[in-house]
């Protein structure tokens, strides 16, 4: 008994020590946008089935009506350029995948002769889980990369902003000017939110706050209140350096964080191979306690 114990524990801490490390391995590898665009795409063509298209309905709504939206992931969705319905029903479609298969493994009763019956509902649950965090993983790193790209972006258009002001263009044209000048997703998104205030007559306020509501994004938001706050009397270069200054301090910070984390992440599976081998030359001594105290 004492053997099968020794022996479970210590491949169990191998086993999670390699499942950390491969897990480590994988988050240090940079994210592919267009790997995950391709998901993406290739889910939402899966998703369109009228039952699963209803059915997601149903569930935004009831999300909706009981306030849980953010086990919805609706940021996060709305920044990958889906719509809530469209992910809910690839969730809903990966689940009764995982679903499906643990039934069909269970049918002929493979996983009887291998498994007690308590553990069925514990894999129907692991495999709903499995294909929840299947669905979400691509729209998750579009989401947090594009996050990163407005940051960076936002911190060199004020830069640029500001650089104009100061060669003696006015603000109006400097805003226009400067996202004209750049390149990228955010760049885009500012061209087309000043393009149509300026088409409507608006201010380029108010535009940029219409853009961080459409879009959850921090850095739309404080660029919305640095523009407005220069508008209406503020210095706009002091107001354009703090806020730039401000956005590569927090991306500094974040970045300092995740390396700190990826570091931790490490030192995880050392650990649990330390451990193991420990159980490993532990168990030589515990026979021999035995043995002694049978005689």
């Amino acid at each position: 008994m004492i053997r099968m114990t020794i022996a479970a524990l210590s491949g169990a801490l191998v086993g999670y020590g390699l499942l950390v490390a491969g897990r480590s391995a994988a988050a240090s590898r940079r994210a592919d946008l267009g790997d995950d665009l391709a998901v993406l795409f290739a889910e939402e063509t899966a998703a369109r089935t009228p039952t699963l298209i209803r059915w997601a309905s149903r569930t935004v709504r009831l999300a909706d009506s009981r306030g849980w939206n953010r086990l919805l992931r609706a940021d996060d969705t709305v920044i990958a350029g889906r719509t809530v319905e469209a992910h809910t029903a690839s969730r809903l479609g990966q689940v009764l995948a995982g679903i499906g298969a643990i039934a069909l493994l269970a049918t002929p009763g493979v996983l009887a002769r291998l498994l007690p019956p308590a553990a069925l509902p514990l894999l129907i649950l692991t495999a709903g889980l499995l294909g929840i965090h299947l669905a979400d993983r691509p729209m998750v790193r579009l989401a947090a990369a594009r996050r990163q790209d407005a940051a960076l972006a936002v911190a060199a258009y004020t830069d640029l902003v500001r650089i104009l002001v100061i060669g003696g263009l006015p603000l109006h044209a400097a805003l226009s000017a400067a996202a004209e000048a750049g390149e990228g997703w955010t760049f885009a998104l500012l061209r087309r939110s000043l393009d149509d205030a300026q088409l409507r007559g608006l201010p380029p306020d108010t535009a940029l706050t219409a853009l961080a509501t459409d879009l959850p994004i921090p850095a739309f938001a404080d660029l919305a209140r640095t523009v407005a706050s220069a508008l209406r009397g503020a210095s706009p270069v002091l107001a354009l350096e703090a806020r730039a200054a401000a956005i590569r301090a927090e991306e500094t910070a974040r970045v300092r964080g995740r390396e700190a984390a990826a570091d931790a992440q490490m030192e995880l599976p050392a650990t649990a191979v330390a451990l193991a081998f420990v159980a490993f030359l532990t168990y030589p001594l515990l026979v021999m306690i035995n043995s002694g105290v049978g005689f």
